[in-house]
């Protein structure tokens, strides 16, 4: 079986590069097809090995018109993915199927998304959600197409030990003690940043400590905000272990996004056994319980954010912090990528049974 993945493989910390990564590394009995383009050291020298891999065969993008494949398989709706995928369905035609992971709930509120959605309704012959929440906009509106939920996973070699190495904690947080409150997404509307902001005015004796890049004009804006806060430290983006280091130390996370698919921060943070303060919608209930490893509280209730912080703030209750560990055991087990990677190869077999076709959009 020959499975098209049209994206850069070694992008080491986008999620969606990750998951399509684990389907590589777990499936060694299919043959798998990518591109590769490095953005930072860390992207080549993960890469270097990851590439090394028997089953996966590096690609230029005249591979899309020379070469036909089973399935292609994609888990962003880019322009570029979309124009790779249709013109590989295309190529193979009447062979090639079209296998679409959805990350994020699909609404006409949303207009710049949604359309991207109706594009890609066309030509997906089958989608996987990466949560409950997200499988309810596939199974209301193409029910037969849809094969499935396969959560988004945690790196367990990284995460699987909560104690780091301190020399991967970066230079500017050596002045912060443990226990800060922090926020590990990126800076847009969607994300609530302004949420992070008036915690961190409304509370000028914590040091609130933040990681991620803005996203488009509205973020930039908002990045200059947080700059101006002098308890908020806004760090960027950094490499996987010193965010790793940052996170091990963190007394929360706080996450107060409107919609997501299913966070990686959030499972790594659950992962780690550190609580997570989000919104009770979406697909944030599927990874907090309220009093066990966190708390759930509406986006406008900035007190109730507050409490839930100060309530979850180390030093922990017994009751707590033995909650917190049964969760994160939980966690390590049930989103591991090797799991994930397994459960796509189970994914690409039962695709292949069905008609590719191009479909009419009603949606």
């Amino acid at each position: 079986m020959r499975v098209l993945l049209p994206i850069s493989l070694d992008r080491w910390k986008n999620p969606i590069s990750t998951l399509l990564r684990a389907c590589v590394q777990y499936n060694s009995d299919i043959e798998f097809h990518s591109f590769s383009h490095p953005q930072t050291d860390e992207d080549r020298e993960l890469g270097e090995s990851f590439w090394q891999l028997p089953n996966l065969k590096l690609r230029k993008p005249s591979a899309l018109v020379s070469d036909r494949f089973d399935i292609v398989h994609t888990a962003s709706y880019s322009h570029g993915n979309y124009v790779a995928s249709v013109l590989a369905k295309l190529r193979g035609w009447g062979h090639t199927r079209f296998l679409d992971t959805m990350n994020l709930e699909q609404h006409p509120s949303h207009p710049v998304c949604w359309a991207r959605y109706k594009r890609v309704l066309r030509w997906v012959d089958g989608f996987v959600a990466v949560s409950h929440a997200v499988s309810r906009d596939i199974r209301e509106r193409v029910p037969e197409r849809f094969m499935g939920v396969i959560p988004n996973g945690v790196d367990t070699e990284l995460y699987s030990n909560k104690e780091s190495n301190p020399n991967d904690m970066p230079p500017a947080m050596h002045d912060i003690q443990p226990g800060y409150p922090l926020w590990i997404a990126s800076i847009e509307p969607r994300k609530h940043p302004e949420v992070y902001l008036e915690l961190a005015r409304n509370n000028p004796s914590i040091t609130f400590v933040a990681l991620g890049h803005p996203m488009g004009s509205e973020g930039d804006e908002m990045m200059k905000k947080w700059k101006q806060c002098p308890n908020l430290r806004w760090l960027g983006g950094l490499p996987r272990r010193q965010a790793k280091a940052i996170l091990s130390q963190a007394g929360v996370l706080v996450f107060p996004s409107e919609r997501e698919g299913l966070s990686l921060a959030m499972i790594e943070a659950v992962a780690m056994g550190v609580p997570i303060i989000a919104q009770p919608k979406s697909s944030m209930p599927e990874l907090v319980i309220p009093g066990k490893n966190g708390e759930l509280v509406d986006a406008d209730n900035l007190t109730e954010w507050e409490n839930a912080i100060q309530k979850w703030q180390e030093p922990r209750s017994c009751d707590q912090q033995k909650s917190l560990a049964e969760l994160r055991a939980q966690a390590l087990h049930q989103y591991n990528w090797q799991f994930v990677g397994s459960e796509y190869g189970k994914i690409y077999k039962a695709i292949m049974q069905k008609q590719p076709k191009i479909y009419k959009v009603i949606a």
